[in-house]
């Protein structure tokens, strides 16, 4: 096992750390110079590479809450992948930028290699860039119940010695700046997502949506889209369900591009809602906990893809920004995801006529669903082992709970 001998982040440092394999090159028109690539476990990070004493060079501070917890819509898709999906760590994520004073050697091993890194100067070797990276993992470690993820996660280290002092502060502006603008700001930048942001003015949670990369917000435009599409009931019905807009964000934002465009538009007809259906996302997760405690589920006990329990002290005050109130539990977005998907049924639809309405009031519906809708994420979850994130990818545990939502319509025009 690699070992470490670090003496602060005022003097020179030196790491030995296990990676899977090293590769290091020149780099053209820079005398002297070269980097190296090696792929590193968050696991050995935590364990053999503390860095904290080496981010002077990074001039972006990841943003953090009164809490001192990272916050932020890219925060919050590395620690999806981190959590929900490790092994793909290693595609997903950019990896960490490190200056180093000497790439010393690799002893190669059976299976991967050891390798010594020297850093002397705060000033001109570190982290810099893969800021919010490093802290996640870090954050992750303080604070999961089980760290297996960080031994399947795999994080790519591109290694810089030789680089002159001057052109450190350049070269590190330059790669906090390269990150390729996605497909959600694109579409802002045409004007796609004008009419949220008119539906959500003025109103609880307005200020939480990010619609562009590197924007302020608890929650990305993209977790918007889907929640708005998932009421789209010219492409979903009581059969056919939402459960391929999960992880595939390239496909969702194309597909509300697609049907914004149309005419007459889907998404045209949903966006006035949009304010309606964050606040039913978030008297759903207000309501969990105790209908868990009806089915004789304790939902602060559960551990979340490996992550810290759903009801443990770092969840505490979780903000429900579209109705303006707070909770003490971090519902899984899985469970989350279908239980909003299924009040679909609750929508009277008609496309040629322009009719969106509700059939039944939420606040009426809600109580008389809100435990038949947990109890299904429960057994899932309890009797059948799915992961919470695996819900949202499950087509069956959709329709449950779209029947449920069914059904409970069904008995109320009944009696009615």
């Amino acid at each position: 096992m690699a070992s470490t001998s670090h003496r602060g982040g005022e003097e020179p440092a030196e790491f030995l750390i296990h990676v899977d394999d090293f590769r290091v090159q020149r780099i053209p028109g820079v005398p002297d110079a070269k980097v190296g690539s090696a792929f590193v476990s968050a696991a050995e990070i935590v364990k053999h590479l503390p860095l904290d004493g080496w981010l002077k060079v990074n001039p972006r501070t990841p943003d953090r809450n009164a809490k001192d917890l990272l916050t932020g819509h890219v925060v919050r898709g590395i620690k999806e992948t981190l959590a929900e999906a490790p092994k793909d760590f290693a595609i997903k994520n950019q990896g960490m930028y490190l200056l180093v004073d000497e790439i010393g050697e690799y002893e190669r091993l059976r299976e991967g290699g050891r390798l010594r890194l020297r850093l002397s100067d705060p000033e001109a070797h570190g982290l810099c860039n893969g800021g919010h990276t490093y802290a996640i993992i870090r954050e992750y470690a303080d604070n999961a119940g089980d760290l297996k993820a960080l031994e399947e996660a795999f994080v790519r280290l591109h290694i810089f010695q030789g680089i002159d002092p001057e052109k450190v502060p350049a070269m590190a502006e330059g790669l906090n700046r390269s990150k390729q603008v996605d497909d959600p700001s694109l579409q802002n930048l045409r004007g796609l997502y004008d009419s949220i942001r008119e539906a959500m003015k003025g109103r609880a949670g307005e200020n939480a949506i990010a619609y562009r990369q590197g924007e302020d917000g608890a929650y990305y435009i993209t977790e918007v889209v889907r929640a708005l599409m998932f009421f789209n009931a010219d492409r979903f019905n009581d059969r056919r369900h939402p459960n391929n807009l999960y992880r595939q964000q390239k496909k969702m934002v194309g597909i509300f591009e697609e049907d914004h465009s149309k005419n007459p538009s889907p998404m045209k007809l949903i966006v006035p809602h949009t304010h309606e259906i964050l606040t039913i996302m978030d008297k759903i997760a207000k309501a969990t906990p105790a209908a868990a405690k009806n089915a004789k589920f304790e939902l602060g006990r559960m551990v979340e893809s490996g992550k810290a329990r759903v009801g443990s002290a770092v969840h505490k005050d979780t903000q429900l920004h579209f109705i303006g109130e707070a909770m003490d539990h971090k519902v899984p977005n899985g469970w989350l995801m279908v239980m909003l998907a299924a009040f679909r049924a609750d929508v009277d639809w008609d496309l040629g006529v322009g009719k969106f309405e509700w059939k039944v009031p939420v606040d009426e519906l809600l109580p008389e669903v809100i435990d038949d809708l947990v109890r299904v994420c429960v057994q899932e979850y309890r009797d059948n082992k799915v992961k919470p994130d695996e819900m949202a990818r499950n087509a069956s545990i959709y329709e449950q709970c779209y029947d449920k939502v069914a059904l409970a319509l069904h008995r109320s025009s009944a009696s009615s």
